[in-house]
């Protein structure tokens, strides 16, 4: 594995220049582009909403990934590489935070040799490819413009024995398809798959207990980290469920 130092870009640029586009917008703009974001579900069609959804939430998103991330198993970074496999990758949120945590392990970007992204907003989708060129240069990146329930088994096919499969915020949501998805992952006896969800911890039971019902349908995998955290548990202004499990390589 090689160490150099990552290129110029960080996900900071990007929060940075969200917040001063947001700051040009009128009230009544800033509040109509809110509305229309859902509180971080809608399907985003347009690049305002995009940039509203990064002012938004992008903060709490890097907070959570990197926490998350700090948290992969260290055998990783001893391999030759690793893929990545995104599912409802939105414009790469957590692509742009990845490359920020491999910048603070001193690893060159070029440890991500491909990137399968699959989002059903081709505006997010699109987006999200522009970035991840732009912090990932030399990687190949396939984009899937699907719904999670939809994707074949033969349209997961990342090129390094280790993967990491990335849920951020997208097991909570009422149309995840994660049977669909456990199937794809249990069947795959190929790779040593890391598994990072994250999302909100609901306190309603229902949403709540999704990422469990999640975790139970991978069969062959083990829970490697856990963290449960409602607003009022920690110190974080926001609540965060994180699980990563991992097949039996690791």
């Amino acid at each position: 594995m090689r160490f150099f130092i990552k290129s110029f870009h960080s996900f900071d640029e990007i929060l940075e220049n969200a917040s001063k586009w947001h700051n040009t917008l009128s009230d009544a703009e800033q509040k109509k582009l809110k509305e229309a974001l859902d509180h971080g579900a809608g399907l985003l069609t347009s690049s305002e909403q995009l940039k509203a959804y990064i002012y938004h939430y992008g903060k709490i998103h890097q907070s959570k990934l990197m926490r998350a991330f700090s948290h992969i198993p260290s055998k990783v970074w001893t391999e030759g590489g690793i893929s990545i496999v995104d599912y409802g990758c939105g414009q790469g949120i957590a692509e742009m935070v990845f490359s920020d945590f491999l910048a603070l392990k001193f690893i060159d970007n070029d440890f991500v040799n491909d990137f399968i992204l699959i989002e059903p907003s081709s505006a997010n989708l699109r987006q999200c490819v522009k970035y991840v060129n732009a912090f990932f240069q030399d990687a190949q990146i396939k984009p899937i413009c699907k719904e999670d329930g939809k994707l074949q088994p033969d349209e997961i096919s990342p090129k390094n024995p280790t993967v990491i499969h990335i849920f951020s915020n997208v097991v909570d949501l009422d149309n995840f398809d994660g049977e669909n998805i456990a199937d794809i992952l249990s069947y795959d006896k190929s790779h040593n798959n890391i598994v990072i969800c994250v999302s909100p911890f609901y306190q309603e039971e229902t949403r709540g207990r999704r990422m469990h019902e999640f975790g139970k349908l991978l069969h062959g995998y083990s829970l490697q980290y856990k963290l449960e955290k409602h607003t009022d548990e920690w110190e974080e202004p926001y609540s965060c469920q994180l699980h990563i499990y991992v097949s039996s390589y690791y």
